[in-house]
């Protein structure tokens, strides 16, 4: 009986000790205080970048955008949201001198010069290279909340210039997907080129730091063209030769007084800025040495033998020269606003 004692009395030991085991003292804890996000926006008039408006350390978005609104309609502009922003961040804000049009750009970064970089960049796209030179910019506080941008409708505004009664764009289309997202297939050598072309598929290239897009790209039913733009038809291209001459002379006032192998006959007075892209065709041979020389841009209008009407202009003269194309053929394309 002796040797069933000991476990017995052990166990019960064991048992009451766990009985009276402490429970774990907990360490006080300091409440941290949760970071508080703040908003600012930017807007503008997007027809003429004088007139903008700033917020920042705004509490909510709302609030942020419905001041940089008042602030812009404020110094006359009728005005938009084009950046908002959270977190600690500032944006930054360029634009060229005078009556600058759609010439501008703005950008949201860490620091102040980076935003400006981005900004710089966004507007050179728009001024046809001239340099900003105002800067205006803001930022807010520091520990607002990790910085994020929520909208930002630098991808929206095309620069455009008016001749006559039509509102073209003011560059050539630099796109790389069409309107639903679906990416446009890039061409990045001849070979490539030739294998989309000769087998029906859109396709855009580079020439000359240009982007070239087949005509199958450009006939393709999910467009090139964002919202309020079209590719021009050949009625239109017909209008804005005529208004600017006829063929014998416009093509000196849509030409870009640089870009060309020599610029004879350039005048630019249409503030059109036609710059060279050359052309590619399904000839895998060749070179491109002379794509300084021509440049040429599509209509949307096909012929019935489906051919499609293009525009072509040459550094050596200062006419106009319309012809068609199948569309295996690349050239440039200039977008024109919707009536």
């Amino acid at each position: 009986m002796k040797k069933t004692i000991l476990p017995i009395t052990l166990l019960a030991a064991t048992i009451a000790s766990f009985g009276q085991t402490k429970p774990p003292v907990k360490k006080p804890t300091t409440a941290t205080k949760a970071i508080t996000s703040k908003f600012g926006a930017l807007a503008i008039d997007r027809s003429n970048g004088f007139y903008y408006g700033w917020s920042f350390d705004h509490a909510t978005l709302a609030e942020a955008e419905k001041k940089a609104i008042e602030e812009c309609i404020a110094k006359g502009g009728n005005c938009t949201v084009v950046l908002s922003y959270s977190g600690a961040g500032c944006a930054a804000y360029r634009t060229i001198d005078g009556n600058v049009g759609t010439a501008f750009g703005w950008g949201v970064a860490k620091t102040k010069e980076t935003a400006d970089a981005i900004a710089t960049r966004e507007c050179l796209k728009r001024s046809n290279g001239t340099n900003p030179t105002n800067f205006v910019w803001s930022c807010n506080s520091a520990n607002t909340g990790i910085l994020k941008e929520i909208y930002n409708a630098s991808g929206e505004i095309f620069p455009t210039v008016i001749i006559g009664s039509q509102t073209w764009a003011a560059a050539d289309l630099d796109v790389t997907t069409f309107n639903n997202g679906d990416k446009i297939p890039y061409a990045a050598s001849k070979e490539e080129w030739q294998s989309y072309s000769s087998h029906n598929k859109p396709a855009y290239t580079i020439v000359n730091s240009r982007k070239l897009y087949n005509g199958f790209a450009v006939h393709d039913p999910r467009g090139l063209a964002p919202k309020g733009f079209h590719i021009p038809t050949d009625q239109e291209w017909g209008q804005l030769v005529n208004y600017l001459g006829g063929t014998n002379v416009a093509g000196s006032k849509l030409k870009s007084k640089t870009g060309w192998f020599e610029n004879i006959e350039a005048t630019n007075s249409s503030l059109f800025n036609a710059l060279p892209g050359g052309g590619r065709g399904l000839a895998v041979g060749g070179t491109d040495e002379y794509i300084t020389y021509e440049g040429g841009w599509w209509s949307s209008t096909m012929t019935p033998s489906e051919l499609t009407w293009v525009y072509i202009l040459h550094y050596t003269i200062g006419s106009v020269y319309r012809t068609k194309f199948g569309n295996p053929w690349g050239y440039s394309v200039r977008l024109i606003k919707d009536e």
